[in-house]
């Protein structure tokens, strides 16, 4: 049989092709990778979202079959939001778990701390030491806080449930700041930020913020677990005293918190 002139014999991948080859898919993986590893944090983020809506909405219906009475929500084996202690179980046998009935929704996918609770209710809401005011106003930690829905002047501004990193095994406590005008400034804890410069925050009407923080020192506290940071100056404290407690005043525990 004739060959047809200038036929060439059928050959393969050259071994500098195949490595050029390679190295265009290499390129083009490393340059979608951000893209996609920002897409899966949106994602984790838009679930931590749903995650304090849901509790916000089974922390609103609790009062409603308890006398108007909030849930406590300090960790606490017998009336508590949670009870004490790592694990699911606390959770399992808290006060609102039987308003959720999921797990899912209490742990937040970019926490990797190891908690299987990534989130605390502000302590003013019958929380810790809310009562103080009442018990012991001299307190350092003293709370003027509430039990009842009724006093809650603005829910679309008082804090409810906020992402919380505490390392010592679990979120021990609720979440707790100083109040007073003469700890203006001073933190006892600090922002959990999961998702890189920010914080998940549900408020009492239901709905959910995403706060981003502006001062490096509030970013520096988180990741290096610091509790009770005295940080003149700090706008994100002054932001989130502001929505921290949106209760009638008490003259042991002020409100002014302007410059």
């Amino acid at each position: 049989m004739i060959q047809p002139k200038f036929s060439h014999p059928d050959r393969g991948f050259s071994l500098i092709e195949l490595l050029v080859s390679l190295s265009i898919i290499t390129m083009m993986i490393a340059m979608t990778m951000p893209a996609l590893q920002g897409a899966r944090e949106q994602a984790r983020k838009q679930f931590c979202q749903s995650s304090v809506r849901q509790l916000a909405i089974a922390w609103a219906v609790y009062p409603s079959d308890h006398s108007n009475k909030l849930v406590l929500s300090l960790p606490d084996d017998q009336n508590g939001w949670v009870q004490r202690g790592p694990g699911w179980e606390p959770i399992e046998q808290g006060k609102l778990y039987p308003y959720i009935r999921t797990l899912d929704i209490w742990h937040c996918p970019s926490d990797g701390t190891g908690n299987e609770r990534s989130y605390s209710i502000a302590a003013p809401l019958r929380g810790e030491h809310w009562d103080k005011h009442l018990t012991s106003p001299s307190h350092t930690w003293a709370q003027f806080g509430t039990d009842k829905v009724d006093p809650i002047i603005n829910p679309s501004q008082q804090m409810l449930a906020l992402e919380e990193l505490d390392n010592r095994g679990w979120n021990m406590g609720s979440w707790i700041m100083y109040v007073r005008d003469s700890h203006k400034y001073d933190w006892i804890d600090y922002m959990a930020t999961f998702h890189k410069r920010g914080t998940n925050i549900s408020f009492a009407d239901g709905h959910v913020d995403f706060w981003y923080w502006q001062d490096p020192d509030t970013l520096f506290a988180s990741e290096n677990g610091i509790f009770f940071l005295y940080d003149p100056g700090n706008d994100d404290w002054i932001r989130v005293r502001n929505a921290y407690r949106q209760l009638p005043g008490e003259t042991d525990v002020l409100q002014t918190v302007s410059h």
